[in-house]
């Protein structure tokens, strides 16, 4: 005899849940999760109006080659196309100046502000130093 199937409705007794137990550690990389949360990409979407192609963080640049109007008018174009790419709260942070981002970025006491703001990259961790241990020689 083959076992009757019972359907799940309104008034059977609730599902006990599943068998399933998953002892693992998980192998989830929490690096990520911003990447894979909806609230973030949407508020990104918000900004840009397309999803985030990837995090890209300001850079400095040496404009000394800046010789004649057209390439210092092209390099504050770039700057300026730089500043808009950042989300729409930060710029208001900033009243929408790129010259005020730049002298809050000059700052070199903003720098922990910057890393908290996803501006700049983390802190790289100090290697502890080796332990040295002095051996006399034998005295003969």
């Amino acid at each position: 005899m083959s076992k009757a199937i019972v359907f799940q409705h309104a008034y059977s007794e609730p599902f006990r849940g599943s068998d399933l137990e998953c002892k693992d550690p998980s192998l989830a990389q929490q690096s990520f999760k911003d990447d894979a949360d909806i609230n973030v990409l949407l508020e990104r979407f918000k900004v840009t109006g397309m999803m985030p192609q990837g995090i890209v963080l300001p850079q400095y640049g040496d404009f000394t080659g800046v010789t004649d109007y057209q390439s210092a008018a092209n390099a504050l174009l770039r700057a300026n196309d730089e500043f808009m790419k950042l989300p729409a709260n930060l710029r208001a942070r900033f009243e929408n100046s790129p010259q005020k981002f730049l002298e809050f970025c000059s700052v070199k006491e903003n720098l922990p502000e910057l890393r908290k703001l996803g501006l700049a990259p983390a802190e790289a961790p100090v290697p502890e130093p080796l332990a040295v241990r002095v051996v006399e020689p034998e005295k003969k």
